[in-house]
């Protein structure tokens, strides 16, 4: 009787035993001290029939580089009795890799020693690829906030260096003027010579700021050519560096669209950043390509490399969020699905191909918008100025601006008056009349833009008279006030032309 009750008992246990395997979520594998699997719970069918796994080598399914490894823990835990916990990669049969984490157990005969060990395993695939997009979506803002302090200091550094640039470019020009200098070829040359560098200078200091701040995305009528050159030159030195031969070919005609510069510039930057990191390992010449060109209703352009190109498997994931064929920690697999974003956003498409001779090309296109104002012209007042000895009250804490600016000013037959401090600049307002103000936005103790709401409650007229100045970006709180803004460093011709439109009004 009791024999059938103990036989009773084992067969409920057994079928309450199976019954407990079959719904497990984790995986559990008992095996011998080789390693040789005895039995598999039936949550490891995606290995194969776990019935036909016993009697298998359970380190057959495991990744070649983590084999070795596995296995040393595995004999160390047979050897001590101590189990340890891990974690490595299984090939399944499609080739497709799952991560696993396992943790040994030792089973000890009467005698204490290990004669089996069973393997509890958790396959932890989406979890480490979800803690793997959590960490690149932190490096993202992380590189975000970065990008957001750099908008800062460059900003602070543009300004710094804006301010002897429009003092050296204004002298330039003053020079060039003066008739003994225009009788004397080499002095005019050389003269020349340093204008034109510090226009250089210019360039790259306007090109880092327009990078590197924040941006509200506003669409404009835009060449696409001219924001391909303007990325080109912020790459210049990266790819001079890298001895990568750039050839362009932009169709000279191409027609504009409504584009947000900034956001086109991101893109373009990106795709040349790519370009620049597949040809990183290149053996040989490398070159890059650029090309523009009409197609139907489009405008396409067109940046090709000549690395190894693209493979083939990564080419439909290209575009999504987190895929990257960079080694890990080169790249968040952001910088892609964002320009799709972009271009998609403007109406356009973005697309990657492999180059039969070898390489890889990415075309962007984006829909032709004819200008909605083709009629319009500059406003006049570049040529002559409509009246004479127009009183102008400059407006800035840099002497050698307030210098070069007074020189430009009687040389346009003006009547400049000076102020180096808000304080003096409030004071001259309220006692004096000026047909033009022009105020630097950066001053110190109140800024310029302080400065004209308070000129603007104190003397209404003085709105429409008054002309920002900046050595930086004055951001969107300058934009909204509706008045001009003259950029540092700035030309006789831009400073004239600007006035020229306030005076006549």
């Amino acid at each position: 009787m009791n024999q059938e009750n103990n036989s009773g008992s084992a067969g409920e246990a057994d079928k309450y035993f199976r019954l407990i395997a079959e719904n497990l979520t984790d995986m559990i594998a008992l095996v011998d001290t080789t390693g040789r699997r005895l039995y598999c719970t039936p949550n490891y069918s995606f290995l194969g029939d776990p019935e036909i796994l016993a009697g298998t080598d359970s380190f057959n399914n495991i990744h070649p580089e983590d084999k070795e490894r596995i296995k040393s823990i595995f004999f160390n835990t047979v050897s001590t009795g101590v189990g340890q916990s891990t974690q490595y990669r299984l090939v399944l049969q499609d080739g497709s890799v799952r991560h696993i984490q396992s943790q040994g157990i030792a089973v000890r005969s009467a005698d204490g020693v290990v004669e089996k060990v069973i393997v509890v395993s958790r396959d932890v695939t989406e979890a480490k690829d979800a803690a793997e997009k959590q960490r690149a979506l932190e490096l993202q803002l992380f590189q975000a906030d970065k990008l957001n302090s750099l908008g800062k200091t460059v900003s602070g550094v543009a300004h710094e260096l804006n301010n002897p640039l429009t003092g050296i470019m204004g002298f330039c020009q003053l020079l060039l003027r003066d008739e003994a200098i225009q009788e004397n070829s080499r002095h005019r040359e050389d003269i020349n010579t340093i204008f034109r560098e510090a226009e250089r200078c210019q360039k790259i200091v306007r090109n880092l700021t327009t990078f590197a701040r924040k941006h509200k995305p506003e669409k404009t009528f835009l060449g696409l050519n001219g924001l391909l050159e303007d990325s080109l030159r912020l790459q210049e030195h990266q790819l001079s560096l890298h001895n990568i031969a750039v050839a362009r070919e932009l169709e000279p005609a191409l027609p504009k669209t409504m584009a947000d510069f900034h956001q086109l510039q991101q893109v373009f930057m990106n795709l040349l950043g790519n370009a620049q990191d597949a040809m990183a390992r290149q053996k040989g010449a490398k070159s890059l390509s650029v090309r523009t060109r009409r197609i139907g209703a489009f405008i396409r352009a067109e940046i090709a490399d000549s690395g190894p190109g693209i493979p083939p498997d990564c080419l439909e994931h290209i575009f999504e969020p987190f895929f990257t064929t960079k080694e890990p920690g080169k790249g968040t697999g952001l910088g892609l699905s964002i320009s799709f974003g972009i271009i998609a956003g403007h109406g356009g498409r973005i697309w990657a191909e492999n180059l039969p001779g070898g390489g890889a090309r990415f075309s962007v296109e984006l829909p032709i918008t004819e200008d909605a104002s083709p009629g319009e012209k500059k406003a006049a007042g570049a040529e002559t100025l409509p009246l004479k000895g127009q009183r102008v009250l400059i407006i800035d804490d840099e002497q050698c601006v307030m210098d070069v600016t007074v020189r430009i000013l009687r040389l346009l037959n003006l009547s400049p008056d000076t102020a180096r401090d808000p304080a003096t600049g409030k004071a001259k307002l309220e006692a004096g009349n000026y047909d033009a103000v022009l105020c630097d936005y950066r001053l110190p103790g109140l800024s310029g833009l302080e400065l004209f709401k308070w000129a603007k409650a104190l003397k209404p007229e003085l709105e429409k008279r008054w002309i920002f100045i900046s050595g930086s970006s004055g951001g969107e709180e300058l934009l909204k006030t509706g008045r001009p803004v003259l950029a540092k460093p700035f030309t006789f011709e831009a400073l004239q032309e600007m006035l020229g439109a306030v005076l006549k009004k």
